[in-house]
């Protein structure tokens, strides 16, 4: 008798009392979705925006980045479009803008570019892999967390790509502005990324302490 009553309930009560839930639901997540990507698109809008201050634009940026980032393939798809705007601030306009500003474009770009394989061969493709080691040099004039950020950004734009990797081998004194960086407090990161290069590069081999049959790298850049 429950299990009678039940099925009338599911079907035929509770449709006309709440409606079509799963299509409710439906509805629900592709209007959500719609929403997200318009969010790109106008934060998009104002990064191109040469009439706006630097620091609105980037801060848009920023969002963009976010955004591609945390709405899944499509808004990344959306956020790619923007990625010729972004690497040309880092690439052309950096000797303008205060570290501030390019914490908030790195940022942007890393987002934009993390698990998304089509945006990290776009960015490649305009120039940015080549644009970072510069960024590391120890008596630059880019603070500790600009480097920090332009370090995890090659970490995304290379370890998936092996043509990168060897790229940055050849790079000058890569190894050097690493090892620098290296010894930096990267306390708040979940690695040390530049200890991370060194050792995807090959510049630093470790001989890692294995602990339950599986060897575990600190953020700090040592192995436990």
């Amino acid at each position: 008798m429950y299990q009678l009553l039940s099925k009338l309930y599911h079907n035929y009560i509770r449709v006309h009392l709440f409606g079509n839930v799963e299509q409710r639901t439906s509805f629900e997540e592709d209007t959500g979705k719609i929403r997200h990507h318009k969010n790109i698109r106008e934060s998009g809008a104002q990064l191109q925006n040469e009439a706006l201050p630097i620091g609105k634009r980037l801060e848009a940026a920023h969002k963009l980045g976010v955004l591609g980032y945390t709405g899944g393939y499509e808004a990344g798809k959306i956020a790619a479009d923007f990625l010729p705007t972004l690497v040309d601030l880092l690439t052309q306009r950096r000797a303008e803008l205060s570290d501030e500003h390019l914490t908030l474009l790195l940022e942007a770009l890393s987002t934009a570019c993390y698990g998304h394989l089509s945006n990290q061969a776009r960015a490649r493709s305009l120039g940015l892999l080549s644009a970072l080691p510069p960024m590391l040099v120890p008596a630059g004039p880019h603070s500790t967390r600009v480097k920090m950020w332009a370090c995890y950004l090659l970490d995304v734009l290379c370890c998936n790509f092996v043509p990168a990797l060897r790229t940055l081998e050849r790079e000058p004194g890569l190894q050097a502005s690493l090892e620098a960086l290296q010894a930096e407090d990267w306390m708040g990161w979940p690695w040390n990324y530049a200890t991370v290069l060194l050792l995807v590069l090959g510049f630093k081999h470790v001989e890692p302490i294995v602990r339950n049959g599986e060897p575990r790298l600190t953020h700090t850049g040592t192995v436990e």
